[in-house]
């Protein structure tokens, strides 16, 4: 992969074995690159043991959904891939017999061009340089190669890379290779070594437009036989989540399988515990056991009833009134058809209710007979429609006080 979005570091760390440098790097990924992890992958090998103490790592973060459109386009082509490596990387591997010196490897080509350069076979730094405009004197291009070169001596006290190659679509530009060879005043190279090469003398292909494709075929041995590939990364980080995400389900369907499995147990009890039980007998007393509460539920109210009655009499009896004797006085100077609907009175007045069975004449015979009694204060008839539709008389009696045995001067 040769992307801009790919970024690499190198960093230095204490010497670990294989098990503690990968729990390092995932521990502490997030502190050299800016950029949300969630959203991109690392990976990461050992490019060199400087000494017993040190060693020098290099780090590599891609676009995951950058990623994942590549190996879906390769699927869709009907490839299956084996590996996915940077650019970098691949491009090192031409130059291992030259780890004594500092290399930049310009890969100059129309749309871009990348550079590396390799201090000592290590990998020091990687960059595409975009071509944004056709620049025909190559001006854009040799600004940024000189921020770098100067940028590379910077690092190494002023020291200078000792050699340049040229490669990519534009490596066989004359005008090119001497304008880089001029102002840099470096050892200049165009295309690779004939050991390189040799690689692969028997293909058509001009290996020096594709140094990275002719590194990644080369066999290295790396520290730890570890080395940067991203499909390997990127199908792990997938297969965790899958298998986490099997997990979740096998759980949830075993939760549900011994949930069905209670209640059907359950339910299964229930039903042969039933069936051993006859409880018809049962159901049969219980009926006759709530209709023997419903007698007594009754008696219990009539009892009552009865209590409230005598209690009244009780009362009746024991306060210092004739209510009989008033009831008796007017039941029997009532004239006939005419009855007492409904009564109420203490020792002063005597609210009563007559039916007079639609009959305006008895309303009348019962105003006569009420004022014949001598035992009220005189009354009068109310109105009443004489078209013997008058279906009760409401009277409010007040008892004479000669009736209570009372004189005028108040004395019994």
């Amino acid at each position: 992969m040769n992307w801009e979005s790919i970024i690499t570091r190198i960093i230095e760390t204490p010497v670990m074995n294989k098990k503690e440098l990968a729990g390092f790097i995932k521990n502490n990924i997030e502190e050299y690159f800016s950029v949300n992890m969630n959203e991109y992958l690392y990976d990461y090998e050992v490019i060199s043991l400087t000494n017993k103490e040190k060693m020098d790592i290099m780090l590599a973060v891609v676009p995951r959904i950058k990623l994942k459109q590549v190996l879906d386009f390769i699927k869709y082509c009907g490839l299956v891939p084996q590996s996915i490596g940077i650019y970098p990387d691949s491009v090192s591997n031409l130059f291992l017999d030259e780890d004594y010196c500092s290399i930049a490897v310009i890969d100059a080509n129309v749309e871009k061009t990348t550079l590396t350069i390799l201090d000592k076979g290590k990998i020091f730094l990687y960059s595409n340089i975009l071509n944004e405009t056709e620049d025909e004197d190559f001006n854009d291009l040799m600004r940024s190669l000189d921020y770098f070169f100067n940028f590379y001596s910077t690092r190494h006290f002023g020291s200078k890379i000792d050699k340049i190659y040229v490669l990519g679509e534009l490596y066989t530009n004359s005008k090119l290779c001497e304008l880089i060879s001029t102002q840099t005043s470096i050892e200049t190279n165009i295309g690779f070594n004939i050991k390189a090469s040799k690689l692969i003398k028997k293909s058509t292909v001009d290996e020096n437009i594709y140094p990275d494709i002719l590194g990644d075929s080369i066999p290295v041995k790396n520290i730890y036989n570890k080395s940067i590939d991203f499909l390997d990364r990127f199908y792990r980080k997938n297969k965790k989540k899958q298998f986490e995400n099997k997990l979740i389900i096998h759980e949830i369907e075993l939760f549900f399988l011994i949930t069905i499995i209670i209640i059907g147990a359950a339910l299964i009890y229930t039903k042969l515990n039933l069936l051993k039980y006859d409880t018809w007998d049962i159901d049969s007393q219980i009926a006759v056991l709530s209709g023997v509460q419903n007698d007594v539920n009754k008696l219990d109210k009539e009892n009552k009833a009865y209590e409230d009655k005598a209690n009244y009499i009780k009362k009746i009896e024991g306060d210092d009134f004739d209510y009989i004797g008033v009831l008796e006085t007017l039941r029997n100077g009532l004239p006939k058809g005419v009855t007492i609907k409904g009564i109420t009175m203490d020792k002063q007045n005597i609210n009563v209710v007559f039916d007079v069975n639609k009959n305006t004449i008895d309303a009348a015979r019962l105003i006569v007979a009420i004022n014949s009694m001598n035992a009220f204060e005189p009354v009068e008839l109310p109105e009443v429609d004489l078209n013997d539709d008058v279906k009760e008389v409401e009277l409010k009696l007040k008892l004479l006080e000669s009736y209570k045995g009372v004189n005028k001067d108040g004395k019994k």
